[in-house]
This record gives C-alpha cells, sequence and structure tokens, in this order.
C-alpha cells in the first residue's frame, strides 16, 4: 500500500492548529495565525535589505522565499523575501522597506497569499513554493462557512419559493429573541433576490398546479446574470413530492448555475422554514467553500482529501454540503475529547475547548449528544450536528469598561491586529488579563509577545475608570474582574448543557483543551463542583487530534408521522430502507459494504399535537414508548398518559468500521518533578510537560505547560501525569487514589 503524508488541520477563528503523521510514523505540530502569516521581530539592521531576525518557525530549509514580507501595521505591496538563512535567522528582501524609520525592534509578517491550512502543510512538510506536496491525507475542519454566514460574506443568493410565500424567510417561525424588547430588531435576510413560483403540491403529495418551466425560465430571464451567484429552491410539500423541486433545479443547471441547493434533496422533512433556510444557508455559502476547497486541493495537489462535519464525521471533499460543515472544528474538538476519555477510563465527559474567538462546551456519555436543527446567526438550519453550546469568550475576547460596569466580549481581537500583547496595536483582552496576572509564559508563545503593550492598555483602562467612577481602581481587583466575568459567562455555557437538561455536571469529568482551557479549567470546575479535570497531550490542538482521529460515517432520515402504536410491526422495515441508504452513501466514496456498520438507530417521539420531539435510541427487547416517558418526566418534571405517542421520523448513522486497537495501560510510580524555571513577577513554579515522565505529580500553585497550551494549577489541585501525556487534575483536598498512576503498556 501506497505510503501517504497524513494531515490533521483544523482553522479556527484566532489560530490554524495542524498535526502531521510522515511515513515512518514521526508526529509533527504547529499552530499558525489563521490570516495565513508568520510573524517574527527585526533584532538587527545588517543591511538595507538584510536583517538578523528573531522567530519561531521551525524551519528546517528556507520555505519562506517568494513570501511577501510588511511591517506590522503596514499594507502588503511588492516587497518579498529573496532568500532566508534559517540556520543563522538572516532575512534578504528584494528591496529596501520605505521611508526613513528605526527598524531594530520592530515586528514584521510575512505571508503566501495561500489559505492557513496549505501554509501549515508547508512548515510541516517542509515543501517551499516551488515545490510540489508528497502524497497526502488531509481531514480538515474550518469555520469558513460559520464566519461567511455571521459577517454576512456569502454569494448572492437566489431563493425559488411556492407562490405567495415570498416572506417566508422574514416572517420565519414568528419567535422573537428578545419578547421584551421595545426596539424589535427583524432578522437580516441572506438572499439577494426571490423570485416566486406559481406551483403547488398538497399535503398528500399530489399535484394541485403544475409547474409551468417556461414561465419559470422568463422570470429568471428577467434578473442580471451579475445579481446571482447561487440559488436555493424551497417549495411547500417538496419534502413528500419533490418533483416541482428537481424540474426547477435542472432547468437552473441548463441555464448555467454552478450552484443550486433542492431544500428536499438537502432536508427531506416536513417544516417548510427550516427546509427553506438550509437551502438558502447551503446556497449562500456553496461558492465561498468551493472557492477555499478548490484553494486548499488547487496549492497542495491531488490528494486524499476529507473534510469534518458538524456531526463529528468525515465526508470527502467533493461530496459534503457546506450546511454541514458549520461546526466542524467544534465537533473535533469533541471527538478528541471522547478518545482521552475513553482511553483513561471516564465515559461521562464536560468538553471545554476554549480557544482566541470563543469557548465551546458539550455533554458526552458514552456516545455524542446529537442536535437535528442548528441555529447560527439569524438561520435555523436543518443539518445533523453535536450538541455544542458556543460563547463569544475566548482568549482573544476583549476586555474594557462601558462607562457602567467591565465587560469580556463579545468581540474579538482575532488573528489581527490580536491581544495588545502581540504587538500589533491590539486591545486589551483575556490573553493580556492571563499575562498580567503572572499565568503565562512569555518565552513559550510562537510570536513575538510584548508585555508591555498590554501593561500600557490596562493603565489607560484604569485611569478611565478612575475618572468616570471617582474612585482609584486597584490593579489586581481589575485583573481578576475580567478573570471572574469571562469564567462567569463560560461556566453559563456548561450550564446550559448540563443542569438545563438534567444532567448534574458534578458527576461529570471536565476535559479542558485550546489555547487557553488550561488557564481557566480549575476556575471552572470549583464553580460547578467538578474533582476532576484532563488535560490531553495535544491540548492545544485537540480539534486537529479529534478531526484526524474521527469516523467516516452519513446520517439518513425518514420523515413519518404516524401513531407509534400502529407503526410498531413495520419499524424493522423503515429502518431497514433508510440503513440501505446510508450504508449506499459510504459504498459511494469507495468503500466496501461490509466494511460499514449502523452506528446507532434513533426514534423522535412525541404526544400527538406538540411540535418538539425526544430523540430515543432504539434498544433491541425495551419498548421505545418506556424510554420515551421516562426521558420525558426527566426534562419536564411530569408523566402524560393520556395522549397518543407520534413517530416523527426516523435516523441512523452509518460508520466505517473503526480500526482503532485497545488502549493497554499499566502503572508505575509517582515522583515529585523539580521545577524548570520560575514566572519572575511571581514567583509561580514552571513545569514544562515535555521534561516530565509519566507518573510526574505536581501540587498547585504552579504552571504546566507544552508547546501549544498552559494550564494554571490552582493552589487547592494537584496533577498527576500518565503516560499517554494525559494530566489528570484532582482536588488535594479529596480522597487519593493511591500513589500509583496508569501508564501505556
Amino acid at each position: 500500500m501506497k505510503n501517504y503524508f497524513q494531515l490533521y488541520i483544523d482553522t479556527g477563528g484566532t489560530f490554524t492548529d495542524c498535526i502531521g503523521i510522515d511515513h515512518d510514523g514521526k508526529e509533527y505540530r504547529r499552530k499558525v495565525l489563521s490570516n495565513s502569516s508568520l510573524r517574527g521581530k527585526i533584532a538587527r539592521v545588517l543591511s538595507p535589505t538584510s536583517f538578523r531576525i528573531s522567530e519561531s518557525w521551525e524551519l528546517e530549509k528556507d520555505l519562506v522565499k517568494g513570501f511577501s514580507f510588511r511591517l506590522l501595521g503596514e499594507e502588503y505591496r511588492s516587497i518579498q523575501i529573496e532568500s532566508y538563512t534559517f540556520k543563522e535567522k538572516i532575512l534578504r528582501l528584494n528591496s529596501a522597506i520605505e521611508g526613513e524609520k528605526q527598524l531594530e525592534g520592530l515586528n514584521f509578517e510575512i505571508t503566501s497569499h495561500e489559505e492557513a491550512p496549505v501554509l501549515g502543510a508547508r512548515l510541516i512538510t517542509q515543501t517551499a513554493l516551488d515545490e510540489t506536496f508528497p502524497d497526502l491525507i488531509l481531514k480538515l475542519g474550518s469555520t469558513k462557512g460559520t464566519n461567511a454566514l455571521l459577517e454576512g460574506t456569502g454569494a448572492k443568493t437566489l431563493f425559488l419559493v411556492t407562490k405567495g410565500f415570498k416572506d417566508l424567510l422574514k416572517i420565519g417561525n414568528q419567535a422573537r429573541p428578545d419578547i421584551f424588547a421595545m426596539n424589535v430588531v427583524k432578522r437580516q435576510q441572506i438572499t439577494s433576490r426571490i423570485l416566486e413560483v406559481d406551483e403547488r403540491i398538497d399535503a398528500q403529495g399530489n399535484v394541485l398546479r403544475p409547474l409551468n418551466l417556461e414561465e419559470v425560465k422568463k422570470q429568471l430571464a428577467a434578473i442580471p446574470k451579475e445579481e446571482i451567484e447561487s440559488a436555493a429552491i424551497g417549495l411547500m410539500n417538496a419534502y413528500i413530492n419533490p418533483v416541482h423541486e428537481q424540474k426547477i433545479k435542472e432547468l437552473l443547471i441548463d441555464l448555467g448555475f454552478d450552484f443550486v441547493s433542492a431544500s428536499a434533496e438537502l432536508t427531506p422533512l416536513i417544516k417548510l422554514v427550516p427546509r427553506a433556510e438550509t437551502a438558502v444557508v447551503n446556497a449562500y455559502l456553496s461558492p465561498i467553500i468551493h472557492n477555499y476547497v478548490n484553494n486548499i486541493a488547487g496549492r497542495m495537489g491531488k490528494q486524499s482529501f476529507q473534510i469534518m462535519t458538524s456531526a463529528g464525521g468525515l465526508v470527502a471533499a467533493d461530496k459534503f454540503h457546506p450546511k454541514d460543515s458549520l461546526l466542524s472544528g467544534p465537533a473535533g474538538g469533541v471527538v478528541g475529547a471522547s478518545i482521552i476519555g475513553k482511553q483513561t477510563g471516564h465515559e461521562q465527559l464536560i468538553t471545554f475547548d476554549m480557544g482566541g474567538t470563543s469557548t465551546d462546551v458539550s455533554r458526552y456519555s458514552g456516545d455524542f449528544d446529537y442536535r437535528y436543527e442548528l441555529e447560527v446567526g439569524d438561520s435555523l438550519i436543518n443539518s445533523s450536528a453535536i450538541a455544542i453550546e458556543t460563547v463569544a469568550a475566548g482568549g482573544g475576547s476583549i476586555c474594557g469598561f462601558d462607562g457602567y460596569k467591565l465587560f469580556v466580549g463579545p468581540e474579538s481581537a482575532s488573528a489581527f491586529p490580536g491581544p495588545a500583547c502581540y504587538g500589533a496595536g491590539g486591545p486589551l483582552t483575556i490573553t493580556d488579563v492571563n499575562l498580567l496576572l503572572g499565568r503565562l509564559d512569555t518565552s513559550r508563545f510562537s510570536i513575538p509577545v510584548f508585555p508591555e503593550a498590554a501593561e500600557e492598555r490596562l493603565q489607560k483602562l484604569l485611569q478611565e475608570l478612575e475618572s468616570k467612577t471617582d474612585r482609584p481602581q486597584t490593579r489586581t481587583a481589575v485583573l481578576q474582574g475580567f478573570i471572574d466575568i469571562a469564567n462567569e459567562i463560560m461556566a453559563g455555557a456548561i450550564r446550559k448543557i448540563s443542569i438545563a437538561k438534567g444532567y448534574d455536571p458534578k458527576k461529570f469529568t471536565l476535559v479542558a483543551f485550546g489555547g487557553a482551557g488550561g488557564l481557566h479549567a480549575c476556575d471552572m470546575a470549583d464553580i460547578l463542583g467538578i474533582k476532576t479535570i484532563l488535560l490531553p497531550q495535544d491540548a492545544g490542538l485537540l480539534s486537529a487530534y479529534g478531526i484526524g482521529n474521527a469516523r467516516i460515517e452519513r446520517f439518513a432520515e425518514q420523515q413519518i408521522l404516524q401513531k407509534m402504536n400502529d407503526l410498531k410491526p413495520q419499524l424493522n422495515r423503515f429502518f431497514s430502507e433508510i440503513e440501505e441508504k446510508a450504508r449506499e452513501l459510504l459504498v459511494a466514496e469507495g468503500f466496501e459494504k461490509d466494511q460499514t456498520e449502523i452506528r446507532q438507530r434513533l426514534l423522535f417521539l412525541r404526544f400527538k399535537g406538540q411540535d418538539s420531539s425526544l430523540e430515543i435510541q432504539l434498544e433491541p427487547s425495551v419498548d421505545p414508548e418506556i424510554l420515551f416517558h421516562e426521558q420525558y418526566e426527566k426534562l419536564y418534571g411530569h408523566r402524560v398518559f393520556n395522549r397518543p405517542i407520534e413517530l416523527e421520523a426516523i435516523r441512523v448513522i452509518a460508520s466505517v468500521k473503526s480500526g482503532n486497537s485497545p488502549f493497554n495501560l499499566k502503572e508505575v510510580e509517582t515522583y515529585s518533578p523539580q521545577a524548570d524555571s520560575q514566572i519572575q513577577s511571581t514567583g509561580k513554579p514552571i513545569f514544562i510537560r515535555e521534561q516530565l515522565k509519566a507518573g510526574a505529580k505536581i501540587k498547585g500553585e504552579a504552571l504546566f505547560l507544552d508547546n501549544y497550551a498552559t494550564t494554571w494549577l490552582k493552589p487547592s489541585w494537584k496533577l498527576e501525569l500518565q503516560s499517554n501525556g494525559t494530566a489528570i487534575l484532582s482536588k488535594t483536598g479529596e480522597t487519593d487514589q493511591g500513589e500509583k498512576v496508569k501508564t501505556q503498556e
């Protein structure tokens, strides 16, 4: 079998995380800015076009020849790198920097003007601009679609809807997010043009008003081509009879439309509003995602290229729908956390992923918690997704004073300009706050860091606070205030996916990851009463790790809408039909049928007349109605017996069989390591993960660091290191589990 270089990449709002495994099994890790740039600092000017620089690019040869160069804060012009002597760190440009200025000590940025995953791949495979990438298996998660949807930068989209429903998306489901608001802000519409189609199909699938394609063609001809980049079709009752949607789709393709989304193809379910919104969102994102994927594939050549879905599975890049990738990065983190939990014997998990822009939390109880309606911005989408709660609190969240109170987020400093300490003129952020509190080691950052820039921002804020409140504010109290605000925002998200769903977080283990997860993990656990924390070895890159280890799987679904009592004898037939459909989706990607398995069979039950349903897993020899009553009582606090139960829909998850071998552990003796160094400002001991052996035991207060993440160990916590690199944190006041920890066999 041909050897491939494997790449697992997650592109977030601030950083892109990359893990690589070469032909010999050697692993590589990189973290690059998501604006696809590398940063450095001019240490010494050797000539008008050559400099000695400081950087942490980890190059083995000159990879940056041909990259564009700019000083931070300036625009990219025509200056390019002529050569880079990486051992002596001497950078030569093709022309001098314009203007008379003192260059020594200034920060700069370089880029190849490629997508961030391509830059990460170059660094890991050591492939220069004029070289061809090795044979690759690329597995990618990205926030590209999410950002386009939230920022309103998608394609110009035409929406074709049944006549009389022009305002369907504007009206939506008539829910008011803020019911007491005096000034109602209506949802932003992402469609550019809406076209009403004179057709009608009834609730039984019969054609009431035939479709006149020639009339539709005339309507389309009246729209200037430059006003439309993609099209979405959402017709009444197309879920039961999609014939009109299919005819319109064929017409649009014949007329030269490259991106057409038909609602019944994407989600064959009864509700018109979410079905139509799903089609519109998919069409709105299709050109953006298509170009993004092509930009990556065009640079890296014809490779095996898979994309992570919001449901935690992998899909071939040429077969996935953009609507299914909106939470791909966070889903990768949950998949990675579940693997770490199984390795360490923990099945009840709360995942806590704190990155640069946001924090994502989820609950895992032996399997993923799914949801099938996904709300992103103002759009409600039918898409299978791991249930993830996201809040705008991350390392890059802006900290400030609004005239009445301190605030954290929701705005972020993003990759550029980034936090104040990045030296690009950014605002005060949570990263700066942690740095100023002595919880970060500047020598471990992958880019130059300037604590004095963060301190300058803080002092300006303290002056503003004093002038507006007429009271002096202490530096430590303000910094701790920002930490407390961020912690409460994130704890609130965890309560939503645990307490609000009937689960006690005290019975769960917290898995902390993301670049900033370890900094706030002990605080989160203390707030929620959690006693155990897992810190994976790849905590700063866990989403990429999860993407690399995710299954290839497909969902299939069917609308039923009949009483459960009438259907029990037919359940197996219904499931057999959609199981075959799900398996065929995997076969279409080149897998043999006997390589596939049905991982879950799900029933969606509700009382007759209700709108929402509960997800019940079909189990052998267990009456699903009993499980429904139990779950209903757990969620709502009472039982209902006088109403029939209706089966709304069924779903199955088909997966390619996993070849993962069991993870065997053995016991080793613990020991107390010596600190590697101390934070100068606080004297706190610093322990470097790579310098420790399995069995290392640390009691707080301390910093526990690796190349991509930092953990702040509070005084009331202790840490024990496993041989798979996972650190287990527990309260020092709790009963010890002995002086032995498990390590890999």
